[in-house]
Parts: C-alpha cells; structure tokens; sequence
C-alpha cells in the first residue's frame, strides 16, 4: 500500500542578495553639511541643544492641547513658525 503522506518540504531561508549584504556592512554616510557645522544627534535631552528641546516641547504642547497624536506637516510649519522662524529671503 502506498503512503499518501506528504512528503514534508525544508522551510527555505530567506534569499539575501549581494547588495542587501552590502548594504547591511556599510557605515552610514556622514550627514554633508555646507555650512561646515557639525551636526549634533542625541537621544539624551542633556545633551541636546536648546533649540532642539524648545522645538520637541513646542510639538509636544501642540499634540497634548490638540489631541493629536500625529501633527500634519503643515501643523508642524505653524508651531515652527510660532517659534518665530521665518523663511530666509
């Protein structure tokens, strides 16, 4: 009598390409910036700059206040702009 048991096939590994290899080994680029300033990157709000923790608390307020948890783009032009940024001429 013949078995009608499927044969049972080896779950395959997921096919990584060459470029997905690569890409994983690459550094990340460091951020150009033309001004020659560094540019600063911190989880820590110690270690942040003044004007970063004043845009962060700024979005934080317009989120508790509006009951939004995620602003549009141009709800986050109007916060930068009530901070007093102006588009250069």
């Amino acid at each position: 009598m013949a078995s009608t048991r499927k044969k049972t096939q080896a779950r395959k590994e997921p096919t990584v390409t060459k470029r997905a290899k690569e890409r994983k080994v690459e550094a990340p680029a460091e951020p150009s910036d033309e001004s020659g300033a560094e540019r600063h990157v911190s989880a820590r709000p110690d270690e942040m700059p003044p004007e970063v923790l004043e845009f962060i608390q700024a979005i934080d307020e317009y989120k508790r206040v509006h009951r939004r948890p995620f602003p549009t783009w141009s709800e986050v032009l109007e916060i930068v702009k009530t901070l007093g940024y102006e588009r250069a001429s």
